[in-house]
């Protein structure tokens, strides 16, 4: 017994000791990108697991280690998948190693560190190699280490990514990005609360450089108002052509905006927003008459709220009153036609909220200065796919 335990605590040092030898993120997030790595034997066409052991050796991560493991000698459980082998732990995770596309990963349903590494061939002679490690717990769990080899040095040198000159729309965003399994295209992922799905950023590869496309959104759902049975979608072949994202409140939650250009002159553009888990249209301006204007309120304790106002072409005043991209409650202030001489002929009320006592009209007597959305609308070009995201 005495035996069993003594081994059990041996090998538990042992362990600690290996997971010292590991850098965690931080130690290296900025180091990278000014220490060069020799690539023993690299030769004029290194593989993605040559790349990977030179990387490893300079900045050992547990991640790569597994894969470079699962690479020398695979498990006996490892299986075929067409040009890959796949290796299914245990452990819930899995290593994917596939040479012929130059692509390996270790992913997990988990929050255990994970890593992908692939590389582009350049028309050159030289390659382009990439390291995504994702680290659950470090301060900074995601990093992208990007890299020229030069065949005639037989050296990785750091260069700058897509990443390094990608810049949100708005700084809430949450950014990620996605390394080719299959293809050439580099994907980077821009995430924000009022929509369920990222907008994609995709990266063309010429075989020099990476170059910038139209970027993508996945086909939605969303209420044409407030409180509506029905549903329109977002679907390929819309007449929407740009998108905008606007922090009406400056808190990094914006709302959506989706524009149709017209000879050159966005005259048409409707403003999204969330509403009890759906996507709701606010606001519209249209060449036939819809306006829309946008006023600060109050803060309601520590949240700064504003009020969309869309006026129609009935004469009728619609109010969203919004706390970042969440709608908090709606007014209606309508004409009386039934009884138009009665008080100033208009009735004033709460359309739809989540019943709180502070569901009052009287907020429309704290409207304050008018924020000029005009101003604030920075558009983007966009298409609208079906298929889902990976």
């Amino acid at each position: 017994m005495r035996k069993t335990i003594l081994s059990i605590l041996v090998l538990a040092v042992a362990q600690s000791v290996a997971a010292q030898n590991f850098l965690s993120h931080s130690d290296f997030n900025k180091d990278w990108r000014y220490k060069p790595i020799t690539v023993e034997n690299g030769g004029q066409a290194p593989g993605v697991v040559t790349l990977l052991k030179a990387f490893q050796q300079t900045w050992p991560t547990w991640v790569a280690n597994e894969v470079i493991k699962q690479a020398n000698k695979p498990a006996p459980t490892t299986f075929k998948s067409g040009t890959a082998t796949i290796y299914e732990s245990e452990d819930d995770y899995r290593i994917l190693i596939d040479k012929a596309n130059g692509y390996v990963d270790l992913t997990s349903e988990t929050d255990i560190d994970q890593m992908q590494a692939c590389v582009w061939r350049k028309s050159d002679g030289h390659r382009i190699f990439a390291v995504s490690l994702y680290e659950q717990h470090d301060p900074v769990p995601n990093l992208l280490c990007w890299y020229d080899y030069d065949p005639q040095t037989q050296t990785l040198s750091p260069e700058r990514s897509p990443l390094d000159g990608f810049k949100p729309a708005c700084e809430g965003a949450i950014v990620n990005w996605h390394l080719p399994m299959k293809g050439t295209d580099f994907e980077i992922y821009e995430y924000y609360n009022v929509l369920s799905n990222p907008i994609t950023h995709v990266y063309k590869w010429d075989k020099l450089f990476f170059k910038s496309g139209v970027a993508r959104v996945n086909m939605f759902e969303y209420f044409p108002s407030v409180g509506s049975t029905h549903y329109e979608m977002l679907h390929p072949g819309c007449p929407w052509t740009h998108y905008a994202l606007v922090d009406l409140t400056g808190e990094g939650n914006p709302v959506l905006v989706l524009g149709q250009m017209i000879d050159g002159q966005f005259t048409h553009y409707t403003m999204l927003a969330q509403f009890k888990g759906d996507l709701c249209q606010i606001g519209t301006v249209s060449p036939e008459g819809d306006e829309m204007s946008v006023y600060q309120l109050p803060p309601d304790g520590d949240n700064k709220r504003v009020a969309v106002q869309h006026r129609d072409l009935a004469g009728g005043f619609w109010y969203s009153i919004l706390t970042g991209c969440y709608v908090q409650f709606t007014l209606s202030d309508l004409p009386n036609f039934a009884n138009p001489d009665e008080g100033e002929g208009r009735l004033v009320s709460v359309e739809a909220g989540y019943g709180a006592a502070d569901e009052s009209t009287k907020i429309l007597d704290q409207l304050g200065s008018e924020i000029r959305l005009g101003t604030k609308l920075i558009w983007h070009p966009f298409e609208v796919i079906a298929e889902e995201l990976p």
